[in-house]
C-alpha cells in the first residue's frame, strides 16, 4: 500500500473508529453540552421513571465534568440532591453506584455523596424509618447517616426524646444490630451538624442515649462528622447546602400545594463555626483535647487527621500513634486502617503495604481496620474475607479473620448457622479465628 492510500485509510478509519465509540456511549456522553436545569430535571424524571439507573450515572458524569474538582464535586451533590427527592432514594444510589466503578473520583467521595442523597431523602412529613429503611451499605452507609442529619435538624432545636426514640422507631429488633448501628451511629452526625459542629455539646447529646454500645457508636459519628467537616474545601458546607436544597424544593411545594403559601421547612441557621475542628501542630488532636471516656471512639476516627497532618506518610502516621497511651494505641492504629482501605481504593497490595508500617505489635490493629471497613462498605464478609487470604501469614493475617468474624456477628447477631457457613469460605488457615470472632465454639 502506498503512504498516499495508507493516509487515505486513516482518514476513513478514524472518523468511524470515533463513531464506534460514539455509539457504545462513552465518547458521545463527553462529547454533550450540560444540559439546562429545566431540561436536566424532566431528563433525570424520565431516566428514573424507566428505572434507568445506568443512564443516570451518564447523565451525571456529563452534566458535571470539569477540570476543576470541587467544580464536579458541588455539581455531583447537586446532581444527587435533586434525583433522591420524591422517593427515589435506591435509584440515586444506584446511579451513584454505577458513576462510582467507572469513575476512581466518585468512589473516594462516595460516602459524602451518600450523605447528600440521605439528607434529601426524608422531607418533613415522611415516615422517618420507612425512608431510612430504603437506604442501603453503598460507600459506608452514609445515605443512613444522612437520613438521621436531616430528621434531627427539621425541628430547629434538639429534643432528647424526639432523638433517644428514634433509633427504637428505626431498628428495636436485635437481629437488626447492624442496622440499628447506622441509626445510633448517625445520630452523631446529626448532633454535630445541629450543634453547628461544635465537638463537645455534640458528645454530651450523645451521653442522651442509656446503652453503652449505642453511645459508642454515637460517638464515633460525631468525631467522623468532625474530621470530614473540617477537611479542606469546607465539607461541612455540603450537608448544608444539601438541607437548603431540600428546603428550598419542600418550601416550592408547599407554596404550590397551598395557594401560595409557603411551608416553614427550613435548613438549620449556622453560623460561622467557633469549635476548633483541627490543630496543624498536633496530629493527635481533638483526642487529645477530650474527655478520657471518649477516646476511644476518637481514635477509631482519627486516622484520616494524622494521615493530613504526615502528609499521607504512613511510616510518620504510625509513629504518631505510637505517641498515643497504650489503652488508646490499638484503635489508632485501626483508624489507619480504616483509611488505608480508602485510599487503597480497596486494592488488597496497596492496602497492606500501608499496614506493613510501624510497631509490629499494633500493625494487626491496622489491618483489623482495612478489613473491617471493606465489610462496612459492602456489607458482605466474603469482601473481607478475600483481603486476608491476601496478608501474609502471621499475627497480621490472624487478627484480620478474627476481625472478619467480629463484622460477621455485626451482621448476623443470631443466625448461628449463617455465621458457620460464612466463616466456612475462610479457608484452613482462617476459619478458626474467624469462629473466634464471630463467637462460635471450636471446630
Amino acid at each position: 500500500m502506498t503512504r498516499e492510500a495508507r493516509s487515505e485509510s486513516r482518514a476513513v478509519w478514524t472518523p468511524m473508529l470515533a463513531l464506534v465509540a460514539c455509539l457504545i456511549g462513552a465518547a458521545c456522553a463527553a462529547q454533550k453540552p450540560p444540559l439546562s436545569p429545566t431540561a436536566l430535571s424532566a431528563t433525570i424524571d424520565t431516566l428514573a421513571t424507566r428505572g434507568d439507573s445506568t443512564g443516570l450515572a451518564t447523565l451525571a458524569h456529563r452534566q458535571c465534568r470539569s477540570d476543576s474538582t470541587e467544580v464536579r464535586r458541588t455539581c455531583l451533590e447537586d446532581f444527587f440532591v435533586g434525583l433522591a427527592a420524591n422517593g427515589r432514594t435506591g435509584m440515586a444510589l444506584g446511579a451513584l453506584a454505577q458513576l462510582g466503578k467507572a469513575h476512581e473520583d466518585v468512589e473516594r467521595e462516595g460516602h459524602g455523596y451518600t450523605h447528600v442523597i440521605g439528607i434529601r431523602a426524608w422531607q418533613p412529613g415522611d415516615d422517618v424509618a420507612n425512608v431510612f429503611r430504603g437506604c442501603n451499605g453503598l460507600y459506608q452507609s452514609g445515605c443512613y447517616h444522612g437520613v438521621i442529619q436531616s430528621y434531627l435538624t427539621a425541628e430547629g432545636t434538639l429534643d432528647s426524646t424526639r432523638a433517644v426514640t428514634l433509633c427504637d422507631a428505626v431498628a428495636s429488633d436485635v437481629k437488626e444490630l447492624w442496622l440499628r448501628f447506622q441509626c445510633v451511629h448517625g445520630l452523631g452526625h446529626g448532633f454535630e451538624m445541629a450543634l453547628n459542629w461544635e465537638l463537645p455539646a455534640a458528645l454530651t447529646r450523645c451521653d442522651w442515649l442509656a446503652n453503652g454500645w449505642d453511645r459508642q457508636a454515637c460517638y464515633g459519628g460525631a468525631f467522623m462528622e468532625n474530621a470530614i467537616a473540617s477537611m479542606s474545601g469546607g465539607h461541612h458546607h455540603v450537608s448544608v447546602r444539601a438541607l437548603e436544597k431540600a428546603s428550598e424544593a419542600n418550601a416550592a411545594a408547599d407554596h404550590s400545594a397551598h395557594g401560595g403559601m409557603a411551608g416553614m421547612n427550613h435548613a438549620p441557621a449556622l453560623g460561622a463555626i467557633t469549635f476548633k475542628m483541627r490543630d496543624s501542630t498536633d496530629a493527635l488532636y481533638p483526642c487529645s483535647a477530650t474527655e478520657p471516656k471518649y477516646r476511644s471512639a476518637c481514635y477509631q476516627l482519627q486516622g484520616g487527621i494524622i494521615l493530613a497532618n504526615t502528609g499521607g506518610r504512613f511510616g510518620l502516621a504510625t509513629a504518631a500513634c505510637d505517641k498515643v497511651g497504650s489503652q488508646w494505641r490499638s484503635y489508632c492504629y485501626q483508624s489507619l486502617g480504616t483509611n488505608a482501605s480508602g485510599m487503597a481504593v480497596q486494592k488488597n497490595s496497596k492496602a497492606i503495604a500501608y499496614c506493613t508500617n510501624g510497631d509490629p505489635d499494633y500493625q494487626p490493629y491496622c489491618f483489623v481496620g482495612v478489613v473491617k471497613n471493606y465489610i462496612d462498605v459492602t456489607a458482605k464478609p466474603a469482601d473481607g474475607i478475600a483481603f486476608c487470604k491476601d496478608v501474609p501469614p502471621g499475627k497480621n493475617r490472624t487478627q484480620c479473620f478474627v476481625a472478619v468474624g467480629e463484622q460477621i456477628v455485626v451482621l448476623f447477631p443470631t443466625d448461628v448457622p449463617k455465621r458457620e457457613a460464612l466463616c466456612s469460605e475462610a479457608g484452613l488457615d482462617g476459619v478458626a479465628d474467624c469462629r473466634r470472632g464471630a463467637a462460635l465454639p471450636p471446630k
